[in-house]
């Protein structure tokens, strides 16, 4: 047990110096973009600095190749930064920071992975630090069609001695960043429905989403979309704050396709300024922008010869481009529908078992099964915890008897959170998938027809906030113990890093060529 108390101390002190090295990061891009450090929420500058590191990460790939000297180097340079900045950044700010940290870090502290880590997200991140660019990579693993951009910056958090141990820190600071960031605006601000929307997600994530082990990228993704929406929302006329949504926004599609999902919310921009503002934005002179864009395209073209993954119209034929998954693309999109609709679980049903795909799909056949098997196995206890988050906070802050108010902008803004929604469930409705827009359709649904006078009072928030904290902890604690005394297949043998695993690879199935320090899989 003392080594596992050593290895969990070493094990926060490296995340302390993780989350300084992306904050100094992220400082020097608020820097180079000219911006105000007073104008960010603090924790903004961490989440561009996981933006800087997947650039770098990417491009890294592309040219020399991960190793561990670029790794160390990187963690190191951006510890400078932090300390070089210091004077610039908040003091006070940073305590209460790492006492968030200390908090909430038994939610890294696993033995038990996401069920698709085997699967491809180990082999995506070894395939990046022990290889240079290979074009066609989908050839070896189909499941590199939906992995994550984000194993670019996990790449870079492989160390000498410790391997790959610490490729989760990347996955939980986004986790913990989306907290600090809306502990800073439930305290901070002003607007007692900015509050409200801080303090209902604050608690959700708190409650319900405290667990390494459940994310995996998708769940990364719509945390980040919230804080997204937030600034649309709430900020939707300062035209700094939407550009910082934008590359949010583009940095969860980077994380996960399935982000433009929240894309309809974006035309609330349309109707909330004129043509000529919008034109303003969408142009803005942004490298860190541009660059994102760019690696969103190339990535996609030269893992699976396609502009853009899912869409599958635009991928290039095998006669224009070798390499190209046009074919694969379509049928693995078509696998992931079905599996989001419950086709392959329909046989726990005690409806009549289907096996034509089409008659499934057709008219809504599959949506009973999809209501047994996965709406009240994963979507309702969310609604559950939801709607009694809500009526808690409602019930602490309500002051006055409910008011309905005309309110078109909030009216028109439901509108679109419900069309995505709906995309959602007709197309992928799995919980995964489609968590933010959950969240932001029931906050819309509340401020557009009960739309009440509460006061939300700091000492009251505080308290909430606590008891947040301590369920998170409480429930973290009870889950490690069980970890260290279960005796299955994930059997404590690791912490507090996840349970050893095999990585398995194809590479001996393919044609591979060389050219220059350049593989080409065929």
């Amino acid at each position: 047990m003392i080594i596992v108390f050593l290895k969990t101390i070493v094990y926060f002190f490296l995340s302390l110096i993780y989350f300084y090295s992306i904050t100094g990061y992220g400082k020097l891009l608020v820097n180079s973009n000219s911006s105000k450090l007073n104008r960010f929420n603090f924790f903004e500058l961490s989440i561009f600095g996981i933006i800087f590191q997947l650039i770098f990460g990417y491009f890294v790939y592309l040219t020399v190749g991960t190793n561990f000297y670029i790794n160390i180097v990187l963690l190191l340079i951006g510890l400078i930064l932090f300390f070089f900045y210091k004077r610039e950044l908040n003091q006070v700010h940073i305590k209460y920071i790492i006492s968030l940290l200390f908090v909430t870090f038994t939610v890294i502290l696993i033995s038990k992975t996401h069920e698709d880590f085997k699967l491809y997200h180990l082999f995506s991140v070894n395939e990046i630090f022990n290889n240079q660019l290979r074009i066609g990579i989908t050839k070896l693993n189909l499941k590199f069609f939906t992995s994550s951009l984000l194993a670019y910056n996990q790449s870079l958090i492989v160390l000498p001695f410790f391997d790959f141990k610490f490729i989760h820190l990347p996955i939980f600071f986004i986790y913990f960043l989306t907290i600090g960031y809306f502990v800073f605006n439930c305290l901070d601000s002003i607007k007692n429905n900015e509050r409200f929307y801080s303090l209902l997600v604050l608690m959700v994530l708190l409650v319900k989403f405290n667990r390494l082990s459940e994310y995996g990228y998708d769940y990364i993704a719509h945390f980040l979309l919230l804080i997204v929406f937030h600034k649309i929302y709430f900020y939707s006329s300062q035209k700094e704050e939407l550009i910082k949504a934008l590359k949010i926004f583009t940095l969860c599609i980077l994380i996960k396709p399935i982000s433009l999902l929240f894309t309809p919310i974006f035309l609330y921009l349309i109707y909330k300024h004129d043509f000529k503002f919008l034109f303003k934005l969408f142009i803005s002179r942004s490298l860190i922008l541009s660059l994102m864009i760019f690696i969103l395209i190339s990535s996609s073209f030269l893992r699976t010869g396609c502009i853009f993954y899912p869409i599958n119209s635009t991928c290039f034929s095998k006669e224009n481009i070798f390499w190209s998954e046009k074919k694969e693309v379509g049928e693995y999109s078509e696998f992931v529908s079905l599996w989001a609709k419950e086709f392959y679980n329909k046989d726990k049903s005690k409806y009549q078992k289907i096996k034509d795909k089409e008659i499934y799909k057709k008219n809504f056949t599959w949506f009973k099964y999809w209501i047994e098997n996965h709406f009240f196995y994963k979507i309702f206890e969310f609604l559950v915890i939801l709607f009694s988050i809500i009526l808690v906070i409602y019930t602490i802050f309500i002051r006055e008897k409910p008011k309905i108010k005309k309110n078109f902008h909030s009216k028109f803004l439901l509108l679109l959170s419900f069309s995505c929604l709906s995309f959602w469930l007709l197309t992928v409705p799995h919980f995964r998938f489609g968590i933010s827009l959950i969240i932001i359709f029931f906050y819309m649904v509340f401020q557009t027809f009960l739309n009440l006078e509460i006061n939300l009072k700091k000492k009251k928030i505080y308290n909430l906030i606590i008891f947040s904290l301590i369920i998170l902890n409480v429930k973290n604690f009870e889950r490690i113990n069980n970890e260290i005394n279960r005796d299955d297949m994930y059997k404590f043998n690791n912490f507090p890093f996840y349970n050893k695993i095999e990585i398995i690879t194809d590479d001996q199935k393919v044609e591979k060529s060389k050219f220059f320090h350049i593989e080409i899989i065929r």
